[in-house]
Parts: C-alpha cells; sequence; structure tokens
C-alpha cells in the first residue's frame, strides 16, 4: 500500500531485522469452496492479526458436518474442539511442534492410520474453562509429492470411522486444498492485489472487495461452462476464461438484445473449450529467470526527491 499515515495505523506493518516495512501490510482470510475454487467470504485486518481470529466469524457462513480443510496455521488441539462445537469436521496437517511418538494410540487401523487423545495446553483452558482436557482425533500418514520431491506428512482429522471414510480418500481430499494457493495467486497477480493503490483505509477494503467480486463472477461463469460442457469446473483455465470474457463483452454491449442468449452461450463454450492439463510431476521453483526492471530503489519519498532534484 502507499505510505501514507492512516493505512499505517489501520493495517501496520511488518517487522523484521532490518527494523520497521517501509509500506502499510494486511492480513486477508478467505473461506473458499475446494471443488469450485469460489470465495464464501472473507475477512481483512491488520498485518499482526492472527489468522485464526480473522477466521473465526467465517465459520458461520458453513453449515454443520461440513468439512473444513484448513493448513498448519489452524492447527492445534483448541482450534479442533472448536471446529467441532460448532458442527464442523476438520482435516488439516499436523502441527511442525507436535511430536506424534508421544501419541498414545487408542485404536488403530494401521501403522500409519490411528486415532488417540490431542491434549488442549492448560493456558488456553484458563482462558477458555468451557475447553476440556482432550480431543479425540485420527492421525494419518502418508508418502506424497510436493514440489517433486517425496515428502512425509502426518495429517489430523475428526473422521474418525475407518470404514467410512478410507486413508487414500482423506489423504486424496486435502490434496485439493493447494488448489486455494493458485486462487490467492490469481488474486494477486492476475487482478493485482499483491499492490493496492488507495491512499483510505476505506479505499483499500473496496479495492480487496471488488477484485474478490470479479474472481467470483469469473468463476460462476466457469462453473456455468462446465455444467453446460459438462467437464470439470477446476481444470478450465481461468486466464483464458478471462480473454474470452473482454473477447465477448463489446458484443454484449453492442448487439440486439435477443441475440444475447446465444452470444452467452458462444462464451460458454469457448471458456469450457481451453483446460487445463494434468501435470503431477511439473516443479516450478519460486526464482525469476532475469531482472525485469533495471531501475534504482527510491530510498525516499517522491516528493522530497522532487524538492531537491526538479528545478
Amino acid at each position: 500500500m502507499s505510505d501514507k499515515d492512516e493505512l499505517f495505523k489501520e493495517f501496520g506493518t511488518n517487522t523484521g531485522y532490518h527494523g520497521k516495512g517501509k509500506y502499510p501490510l494486511a492480513r486477508l482470510v478467505t473461506l473458499c469452496l475446494a471443488n469450485t475454487m469460489t470465495i464464501l467470504d472473507y475477512a481483512m485486518g491488520r498485518y499482526n492479526q492472527d489468522e485464526n481470529t480473522l477466521a473465526r466469524p467465517l465459520f458461520k457462513k458453513l453449515r454443520k458436518g461440513d468439512l473444513l480443510l484448513a493448513d498448519r496455521h489452524f492447527a492445534a488441539a483448541h482450534f479442533y474442539w472448536y471446529y467441532k462445537s460448532v458442527g464442523l469436521e476438520f482435516l488439516t496437517r499436523v502441527h511442525q511442534c507436535l511430536k506424534i511418538s508421544r501419541i498414545k494410540r487408542i485404536e488403530s487401523y494401521g501403522a500409519n492410520d490411528f486415532l488417540g487423545w490431542l491434549k488442549i495446553n492448560e493456558n488456553y483452558r484458563k482462558r477458555d474453562t468451557d475447553l476440556p482436557a482432550k480431543v479425540m482425533v485420527r492421525f494419518i500418514k502418508a508418502v506424497i509429492r510436493i514440489r517433486g520431491q517425496r515428502k512425509t506428512i502426518w495429517f489430523v482429522t475428526s473422521l474418525l470411522d475407518n470404514n467410512k471414510y478410507p486413508t487414500d480418500e482423506i489423504v486424496e481430499l486435502y490434496a485439493r486444498r493447494w488448489r486455494i494457493e493458485t486462487l490467492f495467486r490469481q488474486v494477486k497477480i492476475n487482478f493485482s492485489a499483491d499492490v493496492l493503490r488507495s491512499h483510505t483505509a476505506a479505499g483499500i477494503h473496496k479495492e480487496i472487495a471488488a477484485r474478490l467480486i470479479a474472481v467470483n463472477i469469473i468463476r460462476t461463469i466457469m462453473l456455468e461452462a462446465a455444467i453446460e460442457q459438462k467437464v470439470d469446473p477446476v481444470s478450465i483455465s481461468f486466464v483464458h476464461a478471462v480473454r474470452a470474457i473482454i473477447s465477448f463483452s463489446p458484443a454484449f454491449a453492442t448487439e440486439v438484445f435477443w441475440k444475447l442468449p446465444q452470444i452467452y452461450k458462444a462464451m460458454l463454450a469457448e471458456i469450457a473449450a481451453h483446460l487445463i492439463e494434468e501435470r503431477p510431476d511439473r516443479i516450478e521453483p519460486r526464482m525469476v529467470r532475469r531482472e525485469w526492471q533495471h531501475y534504482p530503489s527510491f530510498k525516499i519519498t517522491r516528493t522530497k526527491w522532487r524538492a531537491k532534484y526538479v528545478a
């Protein structure tokens, strides 16, 4: 965001080894549908706010029995109890600090699949007297490929019945959560949400809302195209869908009213025609091939630079 005092006061910034950050930063939490990658709701707050605090009001949008797929930020015994208390099932990766070898097996479905009690920290129980001493969960171990490398990962879930919820299906379910990372990239890169331009807090909230609404509109159209052409909505190219909508928009604005349904149907067929191939062994390192900008960094504000160098 712009380095305005109002934005620093509203959102804050990061603090690291080199001191306070140069620009304000906000924290955004979204609640998405894994099968369609549409956004149910979102919460935006200060950068130093906890993601769980922001996410809790969003869970009211879910219905009892829904399955929550979350990363390790939402993996803790007291969080698990809260999910169950509001009627949600959950599936997360094991928190990195948890020692699986210390968990006592209550019932074992196999060497890599068992039920056990997860203790809730006493500090959380002092703050909330409703918290129990422990919660029953299921631990599952699986070997999966992440960026071309095989890794051993433990999962925690409330789906306790081994016959009703086989291990392979649970692991496959969690793989859908990684699709949401693609959604974040689309919001940040394709819709330029990584750098916001407004100078007021209200303007920043409007920018985020507008981008997320745009993503949902495009995803809804992609879902219609998938239903019309009987294809998987997640396999449709998001970038091509955006290009198709832009290319068809002049026809929607200029053609007579009775032609619009035919144009819309043709647009859906065009969107569904471009599918993304399965690339299970694809590896994309988080590096750039070459520097794309050859300009020095600003050390002062533009106002100070103009006052110093402009005649």
